[in-house]
């Protein structure tokens, strides 16, 4: 089954910092269910292109972010074709938790339930 998977970055104006800046955010979408993640990395509100995703102009700040925002793409693409390649289905919260390196251990869960 192929999953669609979206790939968008915004700013979000409801956490705007007191300097003025607003936080990125990246939002992977997975058959409509959203993952919103922050990128730890600010803009000024007349820098961003919300049409483009990304910051505009030739700067050094922009090309430094925008570069950043090009790995985080890259790594939600390789994220997705790992978990293909290993026959795992691809849900919103599965590809966020391999994505941001989360594993699961059931093996030590368990065995701190059959010890306790």
């Amino acid at each position: 089954m192929k999953n669609k998977i979206a790939i968008l970055f915004y700013t979000k104006s409801s956490r705007v910092l007191k300097n003025g800046l607003l936080p990125i955010y990246l939002r992977i979408t997975i058959d409509g269910v959203r993952i919103e993640i922050s990128t730890s990395k600010y803009v000024e509100n007349s820098k961003w292109s919300v049409a483009a995703g990304k910051i505009k102009g030739n700067s050094e700040e922009a090309h430094t972010i925008n570069s950043y925002l090009d790995i985080l793409r890259n790594k939600v693409y390789e994220t997705e074709k790992s978990m293909i390649n290993n026959n795992q289905e691809i849900f919103a919260s599965s590809c966020k938790n391999k994505f941001m390196g989360v594993k699961k251990n059931v093996d030590s869960y368990l065995l701190i339930r059959i010890v306790a």
